[in-house]
């Protein structure tokens, strides 16, 4: 994937799952978005529990969560310097620090659905984790009930990056992204990892929606992308969940002949309270 005039060039058929055809260097940025480079996962997994952890405790500015974390050890850690960190890493990967328009929708839709809090916080690490992402495909393909092992997701990193990575931070690379999709839901078992399906509530797939159109992504390719697919959607399951989504005010959908107009900037900005939304 390459800039040209602030616009992405697509490199192959991963870059297109996440970023559409207008997608643009600066706003994906702005949004909270990381486009290359390494992520939390070359050391750390998703840290879902961490993450709940923090949310549980009220915290809403950088500083109550670095408090929580650090002063209140509400991530549940033995030393200071673990619990600091910690909470390095999970500030890192869902944007605790700076908090940009996506972490921002994530704190908001969290409070109200606790159904859909994992793939919530799994869109988050995917937008915010270059290698996380280049994992997906193997999940993507992989069908119900089937085996999906660690060196899985190893030959994709290695098919995405070759010569980047040692032997060693392979394995762990490849075991930690393994152990995410097991968080998120996707996989079952602890060392046999097994194919499983997931079920998006339908605020989550309005996140989902958002951040493919903060990726470039415009009416029915909305529900083609990688976004949606990671939801375990087909386009037809996701324009039905985003029809359940209108009904709760996060989402707008319009059909008329072959035309699909979806929109989810500013209802969700709306519903939100966060007016920012309206023009990622």
């Amino acid at each position: 994937m390459a800039s040209s005039g602030g616009t992405l060039t697509h490199a192959g058929s991963r870059t297109a799952l996440w970023h559409g055809v207008r997608a643009e260097v600066a706003r994906l940025s702005s949004f909270g978005m990381k486009l290359s480079g390494g992520g939390t996962h070359q050391s750390k997994t998703m840290m879902f529990g961490e993450l709940e952890a923090l949310m549980g405790t009220g915290a809403s500015t950088p500083e109550e969560f670095r408090s929580a974390a650090i002063d209140e050890n509400a991530i549940g850690k033995a030393t200071s310097n673990t619990r600091r960190l910690t909470y390095r890493h999970v500030a890192s990967l869902y944007g605790l620090g700076d908090q940009p328009p996506l972490t921002k929708t994530l704190m908001r839709i969290w409070k109200s659905d606790i159904q859909g809090r994992r793939l919530q916080a799994l869109l988050v690490a995917l937008a915010r984790d270059p290698l996380l992402r280049e994992t997906a495909p193997v999940v993507f393909a992989g069908s119900v009930g089937e085996s999906l092992q660690w060196p899985l997701f190893e030959d994709a990193i290695i098919a995405a990056r070759p010569e980047r990575f040692s032997e060693k931070m392979l394995r762990s690379l490849s075991q930690n992204c393994a152990s995410s999709w097991t968080q998120s839901g996707h996989l079952k078992g602890a060392v046999k990892k097994i194919r499983q399906r997931v079920t998006p509530s339908p605020p989550t797939v309005a996140f989902a929606a958002l951040i493919a159109t903060a990726s470039g992504f415009g009416g029915p390719s909305i529900l083609s992308s990688g976004w949606m697919m990671v939801l375990d959607l087909s386009p037809e399951q996701a324009l039905d969940a985003l029809r359940r989504a209108e009904a709760v005010g996060l989402a707008r959908v319009r059909s008329a002949g072959d035309v699909t107009e979806i929109s989810v900037r500013q209802p969700m900005a709306a519903v939100l309270g966060l007016p920012e939304l309206e023009h990622v």
